[in-house]
């Protein structure tokens, strides 16, 4: 049997890396390989991942250091060390104790009249009988609500998506060349510009959103730090959408592949929350995360000392025969609520309330206004980005 190679740039990765992460799963389950100049381990299993994605001891970044080197001092590496994603303890801790607050369960579940109200008027605004899901409805939905909740005025969304398609390259700082770094740094001072003037606006003149919450707390005793506040706005944002949109994107990819599972879910609309995770495990919308082992550790595939660079392929271990049963099947009835789509540890998503949220609200509107689904095209186009593989283009026929 050939050797397995790895490459996050390469087309068929990209359209189909289910059959690589199960090569990697039953040969090379820790398998060392070099990615952009960086030797690193990819962690396929889900004992491994999990293992590893819950443990204190794992950072964000290599030891003496707070943000890729590729960065250099530019507008890049200042969101990179702004962004809680990355951040580790202290400032990790300090920053999300002032983030995480309005994204507690009982403070979103007070917002579920408001994004019923967008979910609602969104559908009601759809074609009824053929739509092209991602542009007419997945953005849509996620951009309004966390939007609104930020203070985001809507013309300024189209600029926003954009700047967040070449942003998301930021995490895996080896894989792309210069061009890509390029464009990372122009599209990082865009949100710097952007956000920067919005938390000075709000400064002098609060509005009553969330952003004039926050900036109320710029440069306070146990507030943030105006670059501090400006990454986590940008954090907000992307991550806001992101995640949601793929997930409403591939509700309809699976519904039209497996039909039964949307009659299972008409027929049984109290499945509903456990959909939503079966759909975030079955498509991980957030394929990979990088931790540092800050200690020697024994796992399922083998031992790695401190210090070793991980990949953990979330959209692998999402996949695992060995935790879940018939993994690659779309089982709207199964219990998947320790999927890692979310991460984990203390890095665990600060938004899942909300998206959970969200795709609930979205799964009742699917399953009450369409009995059939059917692909308009051969295959889902995707983004050519390994991390954030998302659909770019589903157009799709419906049957009321």
């Amino acid at each position: 049997m050939s050797a397995i190679t790895f490459d996050p740039l390469d087309p068929q990765l990209l359209a189909a890396p289910q059959i690589v992460f199960e090569r990697l799963r039953n040969e090379a389950p820790l398998l060392k390989t070099v990615v952009g100049g960086q030797t690193v381990r990819l962690v396929s299993r889900y004992a491994d991942v999990a293992r590893i994605i819950s443990d204190p001891s794992a950072r964000m970044n290599p030891p003496d250091s707070d943000a890729p080197a590729v960065y250099g001092d530019g507008p890049a590496a200042a969101l990179w060390r702004s962004a809680i994603s990355m951040m580790d303890p202290p400032q990790h801790t300090l920053a999300r104790r002032v983030i995480a607050r309005p994204f507690s369960h009982r403070r979103v579940e007070q917002m579920r009249s408001m994004v019923a109200d967008i979910v609602n008027e969104t559908f009601s605004q759809l074609p009824s009988n053929q739509l092209e899901v991602v542009n007419d409805l997945a953005l849509k939905v996620p951009m309004q609500v966390i939007c609104k909740f930020l203070g985001i005025p809507a013309e300024d969304w189209p600029s926003l998506q954009a700047w967040t398609s070449d942003f998301l390259h930021i995490f895996l700082p080896n894989v792309g060349g210069a061009e890509e770094i390029a464009r990372v740094q122009q599209a990082s001072q865009n949100f710097i510009d952007y956000f920067g003037a919005m938390i000075d606006a709000r400064i002098a003149e609060p509005r009553g959103d969330m952003t004039s919450d926050f900036a109320a707390l710029v440069d306070k005793e146990n507030g943030i730090s105006r670059i501090g506040l400006i990454g986590a706005l940008r954090g907000l944002l992307t991550a806001g959408f992101e995640t949601t949109a793929a997930t409403i994107s591939a509700a309809f990819l699976g519904f039209a592949q497996q039909p039964e599972q949307l009659t299972l879910l008409r027929q049984n609309p109290e499945l509903i929350p456990g959909a939503v995770d079966e759909l975030l495990r079955w498509e991980t919308p957030v394929q990979v995360m990088v931790r540092y082992l800050g200690r020697d550790i024994e796992l399922d595939g083998g031992s790695l000392q401190a210090g070793t660079a991980c990949w953990l392929l979330l959209g692998s271990a999402n996949h695992d025969p060995r935790h879940y049963r018939h993994p690659d099947k779309l089982d709207v009835s199964r219990t998947a609520t320790d999927h890692h789509a979310f991460g984990g540890g203390r890095h665990f998503c600060v938004g899942a309330y909300l998206a959970r949220l969200e795709l609930q609200l979205v799964l009742q509107q699917i399953s009450q206004r369409y009995r059939r689904i059917e692909l308009q095209c051969e295959s889902a186009a995707r983004r050519g980005n390994f991390q954030f593989r998302s659909i770019e283009t589903l157009p799709v026929a419906l049957a009321s």
